[in-house]
């Protein structure tokens, strides 16, 4: 299967749209603007960006195109979208999961990937993460690479490759310094973050 090569923007609406289609199921599928504050989030996010509502809709229109995202028409005049990602890149849950939360916080380690992943369907073990990495590393196309170890860092980070190669140093997420990745406490507040930004733009795109 040939995978274009995909603009960032591209790259972080459909990983917003697949994440918030799994965590926030009520508000799913989204409006432009619910998934435009999805994919601006503070939280879980790297790097941060600031897609304009029109860089959203383009992106849409591209994943339309690709076959990854598609309009649900059934709801009236409010324009909503749904991810087809996982059945057209024939992915299991847990090894998009991986990938997914690779393209929204950049590389990590298996077990930040553990931690990360688990709250969209992610592996439940180190070894799953694995399993997974190699799934997507062995692709005809490979989804992921695996990095070298920069100094200091006690183990290897993973990358997806859907913009192209990743650079190493532009690919270290902020959590490149915490062994074993994120506190659980950290990750559920960030969870609890997430959700309460996705109600907000739920509450947005019905006032628009």
């Amino acid at each position: 299967m040939s995978i274009p090569e995909l603009s960032e923007s591209v790259a972080r609406v459909i990983a917003s749209l697949v994440e918030k289609s799994i965590s926030t199921p009520d508000y799913y599928p989204m409006t432009v603007n619910g998934l435009r504050a999805a994919c601006n989030q503070k939280s879980q996010r790297h790097p941060h960006l600031q897609l304009t509502e029109a860089d959203v809709g383009q992106a849409l229109r591209d994943l339309e195109t690709l076959g990854w995202a598609a309009r649900d028409d059934r709801f009236g005049r409010s324009e909503k979208w749904r991810q087809q990602f996982q059945h057209q890149m024939l992915l299991k849950r847990d090894t998009q999961a991986v990938l997914v939360t690779l393209m929204l916080r950049g590389a990590q380690t298996v077990a930040e990937l553990k931690s990360n992943a688990a709250y969209i369907g992610g592996p439940a073990d180190a070894a799953a993460v694995e399993a997974a990495l190699q799934d997507l590393a062995d692709r005809g196309t490979p989804l992921v690479s695996q990095l070298p170890r920069q100094s200091g860092q006690a183990a290897t980070r993973w990358a997806h490759r859907l913009c192209g190669e990743p650079e190493v140093e532009a690919a270290i997420s902020p959590a490149a310094g915490r062994a074993g990745g994120s506190s659980a406490a950290t990750e559920a507040m960030e969870a609890r973050l997430a959700a309460l930004e996705a109600r907000v733009a739920a509450l947005e795109a019905q006032w628009t």
